[in-house]
Order: C-alpha cells, then sequence, then structure tokens
C-alpha cells in the first residue's frame, strides 16, 4: 500500500525534475549560440552532458547503496540546481562543459532511482503499465518544459534560480514516498554478459541508435533552428511538436509491438524515420516529418528495451536495465559532438544526412535479422 501511495508522488517528483531539464536542454544551446560559440563548441558541451549521464549510471548503485533511494535522489536534485546556477558564473567553454556534466550525472542517477524502484517494488503483473505511465510522465514533463519556456527568464543566473525552485520542489515530493531499495551484493552488478549476449543484441543496438538520434536532436536541433533565424519561441514550438508526437506513438507503438512482434514494429518505424530525414533535408512538409521523426525516435527505446528485457532471466532484469542505459547513453555522448562537428563544417542539414545514415543501418540491421529468422524457420 505505502508503495502503490507512493508511485504517484514519485512521478510528480520525476514531473519537476523533467520540467527543467527539458528547459535547460533547449535554452543551453540558444545560450551558446547567442555567445557565438562554434558548433563543434556546442555539440562538445552537449556530450559532456551525455558523459555524466554515463558516470552517473556506472556509480548510481553505489550511492543508492551509500546514501538509500531517497537521499541519493534528493543529493542529485541539489547537484542540478547548483550545477544549473554555476553555469552563470563564466560564459567559458570548459566551465560550461564541467557545469553540464555534473548536470548529466545528476539526471542519471535520478533515472537509476526511479526506474529501479518501479522494477524491484512494482507487482510483476502491473510493471509493464507502470513503466508506460512513467515513460508517459517524463515526456509529458519534456513537453511542458519547453512549452513553459517562453515563460523562464532568460538570464542565466535567474534562470538557475527557477531550476532551485523547482529541484526543491522535487524534493520535497521524493521526501513523501516510502521507497527502500535493497543494498546489492557486490557481484550483483555484472552487466557485460547482458552486453554480449547474442539474443538481445538487436535490442541493445536499438538502445545505442535512441541514445544517438535523441541526444542529437536535443543538443543540435535548437541549433538548426535557431540558425535558420527562427526565435526562441518558434524553436521551442518545435520542440513541443517533436516530442507530443513521441508522445502520442507511445501507447499505439508499444501496443503493436507486443501484437506484431517488436522486430517487425522497429523496421517499419526504422522506414518511417528514414522517410521523415529525406523530407527534412529537401524541406518538404517539415511539419508533418517532424511528426514523424518525434513519433518513431521516441518509440524506439521503450521496444528496444522490452525486446532486450524478454532475453533474459527475471533476475538480470534490473542488470540488462543498466545495461540499457550505458549503450544509450553511449550513443547519446559520441553523436552529437561528432555530428555537430560534421554540421560546421559542411551545412546544418548534416544532422538530417546523419539520421539517415543512422536510421538506413538500423533497417539493414533488422531486415537481415528478419530474413536471418525466416531461413531457420524453412529449414525447421
Amino acid at each position: 500500500m505505502k508503495h502503490s501511495y507512493s508511485f504517484p508522488i514519485l512521478l510528480t517528483s520525476l514531473l519537476f525534475v523533467t520540467i527543467s531539464l527539458s528547459a535547460l536542454n533547449t535554452q543551453v544551446p540558444l545560450w551558446l549560440v547567442r555567445n557565438e560559440f562554434s558548433l563543434g563548441q556546442i555539440g562538445l558541451v552537449g556530450s559532456s552532458y551525455f558523459t555524466g549521464n554515463l558516470i552517473g549510471t556506472v556509480f548510481a548503485n553505489w550511492f543508492i547503496s551509500k546514501f538509500n533511494a531517497r537521499h541519493t535522489y534528493t543529493y542529485s536534485c541539489i547537484i542540478f540546481a547548483i550545477a544549473t546556477i554555476g553555469l552563470s558564473f563564466s560564459m567559458n567553454f570548459y566551465s560550461w562543459v564541467m557545469w553540464r556534466f555534473f548536470i548529466g550525472i545528476a539526471c542519471a542517477v535520478t533515472w537509476v532511482v526511479i526506474e529501479s524502484c518501479i522494477l524491484l517494488t512494482g507487482p510483476v503483473h502491473t510493471r509493464g503499465k507502470m513503466l508506460a505511465v512513467y515513460l508517459t510522465t517524463y515526456y509529458l514533463g519534456t513537453v511542458l518544459g519547453q512549452a513553459l519556456l517562453q515563460y523562464f527568464p532568460q538570464d542565466v543566473l535567474y534562470f538557475g534560480l527557477v531550476i532551485m525552485l523547482l529541484m526543491g520542489l522535487a524534493i520535497l515530493f521524493i521526501l513523501r514516498t516510502h521507497y527502500k531499495l535493497p543494498k546489492r551484493k557486490k557481484s550483483s552488478f555484472d552487466i557485460m554478459p547482458m552486453i554480449l549476449n547474442k539474443p538481445s543484441r538487436l535490442g541493445l543496438t536499438g538502445c545505442v541508435i535512441a541514445g544517438m538520434l535523441i541526444g542529437s536532436l536535443y543538443s543540435l536541433l535548437p541549433v538548426y533552428y535557431s540558425n535558420l533565424g527562427y526565435s526562441d519561441i518558434q524553436v521551442a514550438n518545435w520542440m513541443i511538436l517533436l516530442i507530443l508526437s513521441g508522445v502520442a506513438a507511445q501507447m499505439p507503438a508499444n501496443w503493436c509491438a507486443d501484437k506484431f512482434g517488436r522486430q517487425v514494429v522497429l523496421l517499419i518505424e526504422s522506414l518511417l524515420m528514414l522517410a521523415a530525414c529525406i523530407m527534412l533535408i529537401f524541406n518538404w512538409l517539415d511539419a508533418l516529418a517532424i511528426i514523424l521523426l518525434g513519433a518513431t525516435i521516441y518509440t524506439i527505446y521503450p521496444i528496444s528495451m522490452a525486446w532486450a528485457c524478454s532475453c533474459v532471466k527475471k533476475q538480470n532484469i534490473v542488470a540488462m536495465n543498466q545495461a540499457m542505459l550505458l549503450t544509450n547513453t553511449l550513443g547519446s555522448l559520441v553523436a552529437p559532438a561528432v555530428i555537430a562537428f560534421i554540421m560546421d563544417k559542411t551545412s546544418n542539414t548534416y544532422l538530417f544526412v546523419s539520421f539517415t545514415i543512422i536510421s538506413l543501418y538500423f533497417v539493414i540491421l533488422l531486415a537481415k535479422k528478419r530474413g536471418t529468422n525466416a531461413q531457420l524457420q524453412k529449414s525447421t
């Protein structure tokens, strides 16, 4: 009963964190553009955030074991707030890399806390629904962050003070929950067997690709539209359209994946994403293309996550969850820096050219896997 009562409170706390993160992820590239940072530097600042995600994911369990779930989450929120205010200290490339790195650590730890609470305390028969509600809350918070961005102060310091207020509300709610996660044994955190598990390989590949795409969108899409001459509010509106498309597609896409198979749905999604990227490259029906892009990119990760988890035993689900977070973060870490560097040398359009290459690669992998399965069925 305590966990049932705690779940909506946990999601409310997550909502405040996600609103803060969403607004900050869009505003940081815009601040950097105004201060004449190069695209390569903007990409590296974005990658530093995802480097923090990687470190936070690796050490989250250690923090949880040492400080317990609620206190770990609280300390992460405090670090998030301090690092955001730290951005106002100096408009210096290296200091912004450092502060974004700490924000990345804080965010990753909060995600591990929330997902672990759901996986370890939720009943088996409702776990899937709870994860779906969690993801929907996360994406709705992202949309709210974009929608509220126009009401946030543009000054970096005052923006940070608003973030501090939201983090205070997040802490207030998390301390009202009753989650207690068991301390792990030293041998219980071994994700390499999960990464090397052959049946779940394509699921993990999907997590990497989702990280590459979403990380690049958050870091570089605001820059893309800003360079086209759009105002901050217009940039936020494009981001809202993108993310809302992902929210709307969550339930239908996961329902189709359960009914028709995850591999088939991922293949169709990759083809639609490929079509959306080509439309954006040639400026055909941009609004429709963004809707298709959001609906496909934001559903690749949960479907890939379900695929990978279905390939391991129940006692390995948490280890697989952390393996997926690590691979997803690696994709988010590498892609923005590489794509931004090439965009800087070529043109803004390369953002969608790179997405075309990534989606085409995933289409080939999925089609090849489907062909292998068909041959095995014929031979048997």
